[in-house]
Order: structure tokens, then sequence, then C-alpha cells
């Protein structure tokens, strides 16, 4: 169990910065709900940081993918990280000055043309933030979870105590002072926000200088060449994978009537926000695993590990889904304060399908070692495009007739069919024996006590009942049936 209790500790470590992290950052959603004037306005924010998702992808390159590859073949990892890191700051730079100039265009084709200055603030949001993530990887790479999580936590700080500064401190001081009355109302609420995001992308950077050193090893072309070759359809995986997690927020603006579009995504960024807490666990055990992946692809069994530690995530992510279950109507009102989300017919009906999806989701991400080990990422590209299609499809056709509804089916449709088809190009490129009986067993007890929690007429004490029999089942599943690899893991 060596193996599992080394990503636990350090999966409990990038959580300290991620789940909590973001668990603060929660903090925000009541704050949103709670002070923008106009629900419609929390809908700017959702298409916005949907359009920012898929600018993330485009402006990292994938090269933090690419690092992990290239430093395990390399005696030293720094010049590859110093190679990655030039790259991305002279193609930030270049963004950055195309939102100078080109603000009107972007911001009028996204449909806010009143406000250009939000492509700019975008762009280096986002340039920051490509060159922190490379940042951060060079920390995971070098199994530095405490600096990682630091810096992290830092981050959430800053952005949570700038939003509470703009948006309660500033109008609170107003009203005894007529400089933050004026300062306050200089920017709109939402303009607040982004500029809370930006302040603290930039703080980031700062705070990662001492990585950010190597950069005088300079850029190694040939080096560059080869991690630009190995990476680039990573950019169309995760382009891919970022229309099937934020498009349906920026179809929703599109396809629904502009009078209600705004409103419409509001309810769901919102409302999604509540199936957000198993990703919090998927996120941070990625940082923890990816690293080790790479590492243990030298190894002679490596796919037997593979194969384990599949095992253990689909334990722990059942566990979230059904604990999330029991407790979602009662962390639903502490989230979203204005009763006017719950006014909607389908807010809280879209929850279970959101959160059954990132649950998939993880499997995937889980599922996805496979590509990034054989250095098969052009094939890797296959499950992501299937998704991307899929949800763009049923999109277009659901959310006419549905509304949101059809956008939160979708989604778990995407992610449902993209693990199925990441799994038999897996067979097929780099065979690893998951035990398929035990996790397709474990998946379905999950989903039916899943379907008894949202739709039985049970209260607290005999849902409770209901998980604490599931965990009982997992305990006599696993004691009496163990993996047949578990003895590479002791």
């Amino acid at each position: 169990m060596s193996v599992i209790r080394k990503l636990a500790s350090q999966t409990a470590i990038y959580g300290l910065s991620t789940m909590l992290g973001r668990l603060i950052n929660y903090l925000l959603v009541p704050l949103y709900t709670r002070t923008l004037v106009n629900v419609a306005d929390y809908g700017v924010v959702g298409v916005m940081f949907g359009y920012a998702s898929l600018g993330a992808v485009l402006f990292a390159f994938g090269l933090e993918t690419g690092f992990f590859n290239f430093a395990r073949k390399q005696e030293k990892p720094e010049p590859v990280f110093a190679t990655a890191a030039h790259f991305l700051l002279l193609t930030g730079l270049i963004w950055i000055l195309l939102s100078r100039f080109f603000g009107l265009e972007i911001m009028a084709f996204i449909g806010y043309p009143h406000a250009p200055e939000y492509a700019f603030w975008f762009t280096v949001i986002l340039a920051s933030d490509a060159v922190s993530s490379l940042a951060f990887a060079y920390l995971r790479q070098q199994q530095k979870p405490w600096n990682f999580a630091w810096v992290r936590l830092s981050n959430i700080a800053i952005n949570v105590f700038a939003n509470l500064f703009f948006l309660v401190f500033l109008p609170y001081w107003g009203k005894s002072n007529e400089w933050a009355l004026h300062l306050y109302y200089s920017q709109s609420q939402v303009s607040w926000i982004f500029i809370s995001n930006l302040i603290a992308s930039t703080a980031t950077l700062l705070m990662l200088f001492p990585v950010l050193k190597h950069l005088r090893l300079g850029m190694d072309i040939d080096l560059l060449k080869r991690m630009l070759k190995y990476s680039y359809p990573i950019v169309f995986i995760g382009l891919a994978g970022m229309i099937n997690e934020t498009f349906d927020r920026i179809l929703i603006k599109s396809i629904i009537p502009d009078s209600q579009s705004d409103y419409q995504v509001s309810i769901y960024s919102a409302f999604y926000k509540l199936s957000m807490v198993l990703t919090l666990f998927v996120q941070a055990f990625r940082f923890a695993v990816e690293p080790y992946f790479f590492e243990q692809a030298k190894q002679l069994n490596a796919q037997e590990s593979y194969a384990y530690i599949m095992k253990w995530f689909v334990y722990v992510v059942s566990v979230i889904y059904l604990g999330t279950l029991l407790i979602l109507p009662y962390i639903a009102p502490i989230l979203i304060q204005n009763p006017e989300y719950f006014q909607h017919p389908d807010g809280m009906k879209i929850v279970p399908y959101l959160l059954a999806a990132n649950l998939f989701l993880g499997l995937y991400y889980t599922l996805s070692v496979w590509y990034k080990v054989s250095e098969k990422t052009h094939i890797g590209a296959i499950p992501a495009f299937t998704g991307a299609a899929i949800t763009l499809i049923l999109n277009l056709w659901l959310i006419p007739k549905i509304g949101i509804l059809g956008a939160a089916i979708t989604t778990l449709i995407t992610y449902f069919s993209m693990v199925l088809v990441g799994y038999f190009l897996s067979r097929k490129y780099y065979p690893i024996p998951y035990d398929l009986p035990r996790i397709l067993i474990t998946l379905s007890v999950t989903f039916l006590l899943g379907y008894i929690l949202i739709n039985a007429q049970l209260g607290f004490i005999g849902k409770s009942f209901i998980f604490i029999a599931f965990l009982a089942f997992l305990y006599l599943y696993e004691t009496r049936n163990p993996h047949a690899t578990r003895q590479n893991h002791q």
C-alpha cells in the first residue's frame, strides 16, 4: 500500500491548496449571488470565464504535460523548464499586444462590446497563469507539494480579499467617504470581479520568482522543437476538453434569446458550482498522480500500478459522489443565498447530472495516462474530439428544447462517451489490466444508491443509513475480494 499512502499524502497536501482553497473560493458564490444587483450579471461572469478556459489551453500550449515528459528524459529538468517558460513568455506578450489593439472587436464577438477592457484584462490573466502553471508543474515534478500549496493558497486568499474589498468594503466606506464611493462606481460590479482575478494572477507570478530564476538558462531551440511536436496535440485535446467543460455556457448565451441568455447562464453557472466538490478532489489527485505516472512508466509493472490506482480512485470518487448527494439540500442554500436562483424550475435538477458527469470526467483523466506515457498524444486526441462533437451536437439540439437541463444532460453523456472511447483505445495501444468487473459493480451500486438518494422520500437519517451501507459494501468488497495485483504495492 506504499504507493497509495504516498499518493494519498501528496493528494492531501495538494488538496490543502486545491480543495480547501477552492472551498474558500466557494465563499465568492454566495458573495456574488448576494451582492450583484442583477441575477444576469453572474451570467456575464460565467460567459467570460468560459471563454477564458478555452484561452487558457491556447496560452499554455500543452507544455505543462510536455515538461513532465521531457524532464524525465533529462538529467536536469531546469533547462526544460527554462525553454518552455521562454516560449510562453514570448507568446503571452504577443497575445497581450493583440488584445490591446483588437479589444473592441474581441468583445463584440463575445457579446459585450461595451467592455473592450475585458479582453486586455483576461489576456494578462491568461498569460500570467500559463507561466505560473508551468512553474507549478516544476514544483510538482520536484515533489514539493508544500511550496505548491502555499502559493496556491496565497492566490486564493488574494483573490478573495480583493473581491471583498471591491464589492463589500468599498461601498460600505463609500457611505462616509466620497473617495471610496467614487472609486467603487468607477467600475461595474462585474469589472471588480475580473480586476480581482487580475491582481491575484499577477501576484502569483511574482510569488513564483524562486522557480522563474531558472529562466537565466535560456532557450534551447532544438529542445523546444521536440517539446512543441509532443505538446501540440495536447493543445487540441485541451481545446476539445474545454469545449466539453465550458462551451455549454457559451452556447446557452448564443442559443437562448438575448433577453434571457445571461440570466440562464447565471442560473446554470451557480448550480454548476454545487457539483464541483468532486471535481476539486479530481484536480488535487491529478496534481499528485501525474508526476508519478511519468516516473512509474520506467518500471516493469507500470501498467499494474496504474490499474491499482484506478481501483482506489473509483472507490473514493464514488464515496464523494454519494456524500455530495446526501448533503446537497443543506449546502445549496448556503452557497446560493439569493432565493431568486431557486425559483428557476431546473436549477436543482441539473446538479445530479453534473455531479455524475464530473465523476466520469475524473475517470477519464485517470484513464488518459496511456497516451501521455506512451507518447501517443495524437491518438489521445480522439476521445476529446469525440466529446467535443457530442457537446456541440447535443447542446444545439437539447438547449432549444429543454434549456439548461439539456446542457447538463449533454455534459453527462459527453464524459461517459469519452471514458468508453478512451478505454478501448487504451486496450489497443497501451493495455492496462483494469479490474473492469470490480469497477463496473462499484459504479453500478453507486448510481443505484444515488438514484435512491435523489428520488426517495427519506429524511437525513434514512439517507445517511444508505451512505453508511455503501461504505460497508466497499469495505467488505475490498477485504474479501482483494485486487489480483495487490501484492505489487505492499
